[in-house]
């Protein structure tokens, strides 16, 4: 397909999914990009995802960056163009937050990098129907009738034998006040749509801090090590609010036979 100099057709559902992925990210790696493409629609051949990005980079829809932190891959965000172009072809919940005009903040790269590895995961499993990211949760939540109890980093659908769980992923990469864990518990005990939460840290440490502000909370909230996640996938032991061990998949199971009533 040939293209005019300076103009960009996005007629095919590759170029969308491309953009959406980079756009519920914020940042993503090449690589991350190339997997997800991989999972998402079946894209091998490297040489033809390169030239799609390549040519969505210089049509202004992507934003390509070189920092150290990426550990010497090629890091893209999505330029404002980039959020017009998916808008005219149907995606609307993005907002003017997407927008990068300032250099990318080095804090929020590594949390960006992270959950895209955990949104990668999940897709291994071929057991994810949905992911929503941050990004629409913002837009939900500006609706009261409509709105979740917090902003999550994401809300995975799950289809288990056809009993389908909803989960709210969080990555903590830090720790955060007692004060803060306290507002953060309520607002997950408050929850009314999501029956089931994730949260994934990188250090046993982190782990056994959130597993005391959240003991014996009401909701189901699970704890993990991340890179046991990304290993693991469904397979990975997490912890229960009560220090109970036991794998990801029977816990979500648990919740899927509740809601089913069976």
């Amino acid at each position: 397909m040939r293209y005019a100099k300076g103009s960009l057709s996005l007629n095919r559902k590759e170029d969308k999914f491309v953009l959406e992925f980079v756009a519920d990210s914020r940042y993503v790696t090449r690589s991350q990009l190339f997997e997800f493409a991989r999972l998402e629609y079946g894209e091998y051949n490297r040489p033809v995802f390169n030239w799609r990005i390549r040519r969505m980079v210089e049509a202004g829809l992507l934003r390509k960056h070189a920092v150290p932190i990426a550990g010497g891959d090629v890091l893209y965000s999505i330029n404002r163009a980039g959020v017009q172009a998916l808008e005219r072809l149907g995606t609307y919940y993005l907002g003017a937050h997407l927008e990068r005009d300032r250099d990318a903040d080095q804090f929020q790269i590594p949390h960006s990098l992270e959950l895209n590895e955990i949104r990668l995961a999940l897709l291994r499993t071929c057991f994810l129907v949905r992911w929503i990211p941050e990004s629409f949760i913002r837009v939900v939540n500006l609706s009261p009738l409509d709105s979740y109890a917090k902003v999550y980093d994401g809300i995975a659908t799950l289809d288990l034998a056809g009993s389908w769980v909803s989960l709210a992923v969080e990555y903590e990469r830090t720790l955060k006040s007692p004060a803060k864990y306290e507002k953060i518990r309520e607002a997950i005990e408050s929850e009314k749509r999501i029956a089931a939460f994730l949260y994934l840290v990188p250090t046993r440490d982190l782990l056994f801090s959130l597993l005391r502000a959240f003991w014996r909370t009401k909701q189901f909230v699970l704890f993990a090590i991340v890179d046991d996640f990304k290993r693991e996938r469904l397979g990975a032991t997490v912890y229960e609010a009560n220090y109970n061990r036991i794998p990801l998949v029977q816990a979500l199971a648990r919740v899927g036979s509740t809601k089913t009533g069976t």
